[in-house]
């Protein structure tokens, strides 16, 4: 049985108080809208199309980057209306399933939409619902004789069925013919004036089809977004459950109200995180490894026994085991850090290897650069990697000491047990074991100096 994917997003978002789409707003690091997409190829849909209501530069390019078809509902009547325009962009085909979605609904899991289509197999459709304590705005289930007969609106309901606590989390997969067929029967009688989708499912009923359910108990997997508040709540409910199950497998997180967890943040045991920190993409941190207030990881492996400390911002790089990174520090993509070195304030590393023992302890800058073993940069050091037009790399081998304020114009190498005197401007390769380069400029002294100004001021 084949599968086809569509994701209903032609909503005009006029609640965000916003110029731009909702789908585009970020919600744990990524657009709501590629949420979706992405569960969407998790469960091996053969075609997945998506229903917009204009055409949008803010995240077309992620749709399409996923091989989406998009289509356009350019004045919208109602979701059954959307599907429909939806099938215009796909040829029947009898044995194929039909998955409906929508687009600010973005934490559904692969696990219970497996389960909504694997039910369909032995029915026509089936339906995601759940029991909320509050059901209000949700349209809710009516049953006869324990199967569900109908789908009546929230604003379209009466006080006895405003008390029904079962509601339609508004996600079905249905069987496509069935969905052709039944579709152009739904008609716009309610107070909205709009083609309700759920109107199917008494058609369905009505015609001896089989009506299934799935319910969910997860309702933050059901729950969509038409406000800021509603993502800002939404968000900060899904990082407080993954810090809660970091929390339960062993990992030390001295507040769970004060780290967000925007992307999948791996760890081994024996893991300490401090306040305010922030995960984005995909992280993983080592054994042992403390992580120190107000820290931002995007994209990066951390290793063993790694000292993270405050404010140090690690984006697209590798720490290895037992290196010690801050705080103030900054490792920027491309960045290659080998076990035990230490890294100190105020120091900006990209796209470099630094290899085991070099230490970089204050306020240098290095780019573009290959650091030996037990290398030792004083404070104030630059790598000049940029010369207004290419990049150069500059390559220290394993021994030297680079004293403090000194800069290495690239392309250069510093060769093996060099030593560079402090103020020095290298702009040439060094000799190698045991040397020492000074590069500086002849000091002068003027006397009378102040004598000479004060006497120009007169």
């Amino acid at each position: 049985m084949s599968l086809t994917t569509i994701i209903l997003a032609a909503g005009k978002s006029t609640r965000m108080n916003s110029l731009k789409s909702k789908l585009s707003f970020k919600i744990l690091g990524k657009p709501i809208i590629e949420h979706v997409v992405k569960i969407g190829c998790q469960i091996s849909s053969k075609k997945i199309i998506c229903v917009l209501n204009k055409p949008t530069e803010t995240y077309e390019d992620i749709l399409k980057k996923n091989n989406v078809v998009i289509t356009y509902q350019k004045n919208p009547r109602g979701t059954a209306e959307a599907v429909q325009v939806a099938l215009k962009a796909k040829q029947h085909e009898p044995n194929n399933t039909v998955l409906i979605l929508y687009g600010d609904v973005p934490f559904i899991s692969k696990k219970t939409l497996t389960s909504l289509i694997s039910k369909t197999k032995r029915n026509d459709m089936c339906i995601l619902t759940a029991v909320l304590n509050n059901p209000f705005g949700y349209g809710r289930i009516i049953r006869s004789n324990k199967k569900i007969v109908e789908i009546i609106e929230e604003k379209d309901a009466n006080l006895e069925i405003k008390k029904i606590n079962e509601i339609n989390a508004g996600i079905i997969c249905i069987k496509e013919g069935v969905l052709r067929k039944y579709l152009k029967l739904v008609k716009n009688k309610n107070k909205q004036r709009e083609y309700y989708l759920t109107d199917l499912v008494s058609l369905l009923s009505n015609n001896k089809h089989k009506v299934a359910s799935y319910r969910t108990r997860d309702i933050l997997e059901i729950t969509g977004i038409n406000t800021k508040e509603d993502l800002i709540l939404l968000e900060k409910k899904k990082m407080i459950e993954k810090a809660n199950k970091l929390l339960k497998k062993g990992v030390l997180i001295r507040d769970i109200n004060r780290i967000d967890i925007r992307g999948n943040l791996k760890t081994k045991t024996d893991v300490e995180i401090d306040i305010n920190c922030v995960f984005e993409d995909e992280v993983s941190l080592g054994q042992n490894t403390i992580i120190g207030q107000n820290c931002y990881l995007n994209r990066c492996k951390i290793g063993n026994n790694v000292h993270i400390k405050p404010n140090t911002i690690i984006f697209g790089a590798t720490i290895g085991d037992g290196c010690v990174i801050g705080p103030y520090a900054r490792i920027r993509p491309g960045t290659v850090i080998k076990n035990n070195v230490q890294v100190g304030n105020f120091v900006e590393i990209k796209n470099s290897t630094i290899n085991e023992g070099t230490k970089i302890n204050h306020l240098s800058y290095v780019g573009d650069a290959l650091l030996g073993k037990d290398v030792n940069l004083g404070a104030g050091t630059i790598t000049c990697n940029f010369d207004g037009d290419k990049k150069h790399k500059t390559i220290i081998e394993s021994g030297s000491f680079i004293g403090s304020g000194t800069e290495l114009v690239a392309p250069i190498k510093i060769k093996k047990g060099s030593y560079v005197a402090a103020g020095s401007t290298l702009t040439k390769d060094t000799v190698g074991e045991g040397s020492l380069t000074i590069a500086r400029s002849k000091q002068v002294t003027v006397k009378n100096w102040k004598n000479r100004i004060n006497k120009g001021k007169k």
